[in-house]
């Protein structure tokens, strides 16, 4: 990338002196020239990716969101010049690896991995390391890498609580302290369900009103398993008022299950779920949840998946031209969509104006 841009520098500046010394007769094509040598450094410089291949290996598409952002990454970087593309992990560690050595193999100048187990990709990363191929560990950490991009596992939690937080309390002002049921939803079969688990269990920290219940833990973070987790749950006890979850497709299935037809509650004035991470499907439901039609009250992202691909760009670009360091890490912000800010986030795919700061 240094090499092209000073190419491009020097190539303006060769035409420049040319044409200083030329009569007035060749002013027009002076102008002309000048004009097309601006254009083309302008345009390498919005396509810095030109000439150059990306791939990004998905922790699996079993999800809108999962899809949305691959599909995204492939947009935002071919806009940028680069050859983009994706390949779906599967939620498997051996799937990833074949699609990284299959990256590889292609000679990708950029690999971005978001890896199910990141203790394996020890010799993919060896192997770009020999083969030239910057490696970019995404969400999840590998041992080594050239550049990390992630967010806070526990500090997302710690914001979904805070959110909760302030529905509950708000909603139960007049409740007495640790009164009102809270129940996590949780799925401990990765690194990040079990860190964020254990934060959204610490819900009485960040509440006056809220008394944690228990922890149900589903075997798989879908949609069927957050429905069944919820049936049980309300089969045995229907007093929970508020229940937490760190997957988008738990939170869904509770939703469906409490606004279903065999569903024992019928008013969800008094009730909320809450979770980490979603997509616009679920900010719909956010926004029926302003009139009581359904318990899905907020969720907290980091970032949509314009900015997730937007950052991801960013450090993509910077490895390549030097600008940032090797090792660099790049930490996701985080996007908090519920009633105050929904409409915001479905109009422009993010939210700004209630930030980090709002809550802490």
């Amino acid at each position: 990338m240094k090499k092209k841009l000073l190419s491009v520098v020097m190539t303006v500046a060769l035409v420049a002196s040319l044409f200083a010394g030329c009569g007035s007769s060749k002013t027009g094509d002076t102008q002309a020239t000048t004009s097309d040598s601006t254009s083309e450094t302008t345009e390498s410089a919005d396509k810095p990716g030109e000439g150059k291949t990306v791939g990004f290996v998905t922790f699996g598409l079993g999800g809108d969101f999962f899809q949305m952002l691959a599909d995204e990454f492939v947009t935002v970087f071919e806009e940028a010049g680069y050859d983009a593309q994706y390949a779906d992990g599967e939620f498997n560690p051996t799937t990833q690896i074949e699609a990284c050595e299959n990256f590889i193999a292609m000679g990708v100048d950029v690999l971005f991995c978001w890896s199910v187990a990141p203790e394996s990709m020890d010799g993919i990363v060896t192997e770009c390391q020999e083969k030239g191929i910057k490696f970019v560990a995404f969400v999840a950490p590998t041992s080594e890498y050239d550049a990390l991009m992630v967010s806070d596992d526990a500090e997302l939690a710690d914001y979904a609580c805070k959110l909760a937080a302030k529905w509950i309390d708000e909603k139960y002002a007049d409740a007495d302290d640790h009164s009102v049921p809270v129940v996590v939803l949780s799925c401990r079969t990765a690194d990040t369900g079990v860190i964020q688990a254990d934060e959204l269990d610490k819900i009485e920290e960040f509440s006056t009103k809220a008394k944690f219940v228990k922890e149900v833990e589903c075997q798989d973070e879908t949609v069927d398993d957050g429905m069944k987790a919820t049936e049980n749950l309300f089969a045995t006890d229907d007093s929970t008022k508020v229940i937490l979850t760190a997957h988008s497709n738990i939170a869904t299935g509770a939703n469906n299950y409490l606004t279903g037809l065999s569903s024992p509650v019928q008013d969800y004035s008094d009730m909320a779920i809450f979770a980490i991470n979603g997509d616009n499907a679920m900010a719909e439901l956010i926004k029926t949840s302003i009139n009581d039609e359904c318990p899905l009250r907020g969720m907290v992202m980091t970032g949509s998946v314009n900015d997730t691909a937007s950052e991801m760009l960013y450090v993509c670009n910077g490895i390549l031209d030097g600008s940032l360091e090797e090792g660099h890490i790049q930490k996701a912000g985080t996007l908090f969509v519920y009633s105050d800010t929904v409409d915001e986030y479905l109009e422009s795919g993010t939210v700004k104006s209630v930030t980090n700061a709002d809550f802490d």
